[in-house]
């Protein structure tokens, strides 16, 4: 029996008569037809693709009719229609007309590109970041306010509601603002925009700050241990994970003799030797890690674990 349809939604992959999987598709005839029992199971199908054909990338751009997918990081969408050859004068008066929330939503656009490449962030951080933006000035947020602050801010944002380990400090260091100012926007932002961001994971520190800190895998593994034992009770005490993350760097060093200061852990953890010691005294409490003193030297004099 012939299957007649004229676009086929899905592809076939199993012939209905002998349930063979030997599927060919027959362009030239408009057919689908079974090659072990011979069977047509469909004709008169639709070629969904282009008419034409092309030979290289150049010729393929020249022929084709559909341009890139909608997307919030252009202040179009990408919906718009480029018109080359057009005169300076044209252009000009077309920059001109474009109105002023649309002339600052472009640059805010850009600059969540600059950043996000600075900190090699992936496209859907720029997109969720995009689409962060527009949402804030449909409120009417953005007036008044530097879009710089508020650009970190929201990179800070969705790198926390996606699991991206990035600090503020890092994100002062790619802005044009200071980091006091990117604070005080991204607390802005979550109380006016009503969003609700989940702890923030220490464990998702260690890998980045034991690189930077020419660490080996086992101290790496060490702190994720520590922080594993402790589970969760430093965040529950409303501990900043950086500080928690760092500290949990320091005891591995210790424990492993592959050692590193207070002052080198916070400088790249971007923290306080305050905050590091702090937490450094508090899991080691909990956990029953003995820690013995430092020498006059600088070297530690041994450790172990009770």
């Amino acid at each position: 029996m012939i299957h007649k349809m004229a676009v086929i939604t899905e592809r076939i992959r199993k012939c209905p008569e002998c349930g063979s999987k030997n599927v060919i598709t027959d362009s030239r005839h408009a057919e689908l037809y079974c090659a072990d029992c011979g069977i047509v199971i469909a004709e008169n199908i639709v070629d969904l693709g282009p008419e034409w054909r092309s030979y290289d990338e150049e010729q393929a751009s020249k022929r084709i009719r559909t341009g890139p997918p909608m997307s919030y990081r252009i202040h179009d969408k990408g919906l718009g229609t480029p018109t080359p050859g057009l005169p300076a004068r044209t252009r000009r008066l077309r920059g001109i007309s474009i109105d002023s929330s649309d002339k600052t939503l472009a640059f805010a656009l850009v600059e969540i590109d600059r950043m996000a490449c600075a900190l090699g962030l992936p496209n859907n951080i720029k997109e969720a970041t995009s689409v962060l933006y527009r949402k804030a000035m449909k409120r009417g947020l953005i007036k008044g306010r530097s879009i710089e602050e508020l650009v970190s801010a929201m990179l800070y944002i969705t790198c926390r509601q996606y699991g991206v380990p990035r600090t503020l400090k890092e994100m002062a260091e790619v802005s044009r603002s200071p980091l006091k100012k990117i604070r005080r926007a991204y607390i802005f932002l979550l109380r006016r925009l009503e969003i609700k961001l989940a702890p923030a994971d220490p464990a998702r520190y260690i890998p980045r700050f034991c690189s930077k800190l020419g660490l080996s895998a086992e101290i790496r593994e060490k702190a994720m241990v520590i922080l594993q034992d402790d589970d969760g009770t430093g965040m529950a005490k409303g501990w900043g994970p950086i500080g928690t993350a760092a500290a949990a760097i320091y005891i591995a060093t210790v424990l492993s003799g592959e050692y590193r200061t207070e002052k080198e852990i916070a400088k790249v953890a971007g923290t306080t030797e305050i905050t590091i010691r702090d937490r450094y005294k508090e899991l080691v409490k909990r956990l029953n890690i003995d820690v013995l003193s430092p020498s006059g030297d600088g070297k530690f004099l041994g450790v172990g674990i009770v």
